[in-house]
């Protein structure tokens, strides 16, 4: 008898010691934590928020995000969907998902660059800006008249080897003024004497451009930054990457946008009423004496703000002036109308494999991309890998003719790409003049390939 009670005793305690065990593991493949957990947002209109979601692990990727009425839990992490049935307000437009997973988690043995370029000693986040379309917003303020809370809740499901995990934040719906996160809800860049905005403006060579001016709606308050810039005839044009505002890019995307010829800069504080107009640099300034195409960008740096900054864990992030969508620009042409119908404008380059961010052995490795429909013009197709800081220390090359866009790298050039580094893709035609380019990609070489 006795030894019948000491083995039923043996067997409670070794299941209850793997029930802990299995419950550990769980909590230990999932991501974390999140910044911040709640967030004012306009009760009138779009809201822009930038969160960090916190120690996602070496598999785990985000697989959804959507907004409910009510939710069974707001821990930080729950194996359910917390979404209670009839709730649902809506999920993010694939458009408007500008979601980046970025570092390595502790059991890859990598690092990645936290801000400031530091090492982030193995923490792996992921950069979401959450843009809340008109449909959602209205919902809940319906729901908030009909009685419900004024309270709703933005939800992103994980998935890590197939257990899915899901993260809440909450959303009280304000104002939209001080208070909220300093974000752009909508920008129109135009000149001042133009009601409609023309695709490209003709100017004659030496001559003076019109004013124009940037009229920005905004949620919060606080100081806006930026500058700007100007492509010059010839420089290869900046993809939708390049056009995002800083503050709605990971801290280790934001060097890697494009730089363009600086023609002046600009700091004002916005008051919390919702509008203002950006003057735009002195048009003396501007070039109009080479022929051919130019495009004006407005770039909006990233500003310091209590209301909008992230906390990364290695760091606070400055989120202050995020966006949603991509910047306009402002074409005009140099020259006469005949000269501008023989001006062509190429798409970027679309990659197509590796992903960025992936990790591939050595046999694993083949790049490859999608030709440009005009390949007429294209001579030559130019693959280059570039240094952890980006364009600006190049490793190695190579040169590919049209029609393949496939690229095998042999073994004395995979033996210069033995650390994290980016690729793209350029397309150049006879006269070496760069056509089109694509967005620049991270890549890692193991030995195992990817988890």
């Amino acid at each position: 008898m006795k030894f019948q009670v000491t083995r039923r005793y043996l067997i409670r305690q070794k299941s209850i010691f793997i029930l802990t065990f299995l419950l550990t593991c769980f909590d230990s493949i999932a991501v974390t934590g999140r910044h911040p957990t709640g967030v004012n947002v306009n009760s009138n209109g779009p809201t822009t928020v930038v969160i960090t979601f916190h120690q996602l692990e070496q598999n785990e990727q985000p697989v959804d995000a959507f907004w409910c009425g009510d939710v069974t839990s707001t821990g930080v992490v729950v194996g359910t969907n917390p979404c209670v049935p009839g709730t649902l307000l809506g999920h993010l437009p694939r458009r408007l998902d500008l979601s980046k997973v970025e570092g390595e988690a502790f059991a890859g043995g990598l690092t990645d660059l936290g801000p400031g370029g530091n090492s982030s000693s193995g923490v792996r986040n992921m950069t979401d800006v959450m843009s809340i379309p008109n449909p959602v917003i209205r919902r809940a303020y319906q729901l908030a008249q009909d009685g419900a809370s004024s309270e709703f809740f933005y939800v992103r499901q994980f998935s890590n080897n197939g257990i899915n995990t899901y993260v809440t934040v909450t959303c009280r719906m304000a104002g939209g003024g001080a208070r909220t996160q300093l974000a752009l809800t909508k920008v129109d860049l135009n000149f001042n004497d133009s009601e409609t905005r023309k695709a490209i403006t003709l100017i004659k060579q030496s001559g003076l451009l019109t004013p124009f001016s940037a009229k920005i709606n905004y949620t919060g308050a606080g100081l806006l930054k930026g500058r700007w810039e100007v492509v010059m005839p010839g420089e290869v044009a900046p993809n939708r990457f390049d056009l995002l505002s800083e503050a709605s890019l990971s801290i280790s995307d934001r060097p890697l946008q494009k730089r363009y010829k600086l023609i002046s800069r600009f700091q004002k504080f916005l008051a919390p009423n919702g509008k203002v107009i950006i003057p735009g640099p002195n048009p003396k300034l501007l070039p109009t004496a080479e022929k051919g195409l130019y495009q004006v960008l407005l770039r909006i740096e990233a500003s310091s703000d209590k209301d909008s900054n992230t906390d990364t864990l290695t760091g606070i992030v400055n989120t202050g002036g995020a966006a949603g969508f991509a910047m306009p620009t402002l074409k005009y042409f140099v020259g006469d109308s005949n000269e501008l119908k023989q001006n062509k404008i190429y798409p970027p380059i679309s990659l197509l494999l590796p992903q960025n961010n992936q990790r591939l052995s050595e046999k694993q490795l083949q790049f490859s991309w999608f030709e440009m429909q005009d390949t007429s013009d294209v001579a030559i197709y130019k693959i280059e890998f570039y240094a952890i800081d980006g364009e600006k220390k190049l490793l190695t090359s190579a040169l590919l003719k049209p029609g393949n866009s496939k690229y095998k790298p042999p073994k004395n050039l995979i033996k210069k790409l033995d650390q994290l580094f980016y690729w793209r893709v350029l397309a150049i035609n006879s006269k070496g003049k760069i056509l089109s380019s694509s967005q620049l990609r991270k890549l890692k070489l193991t030995s195992q390939g990817n988890f």
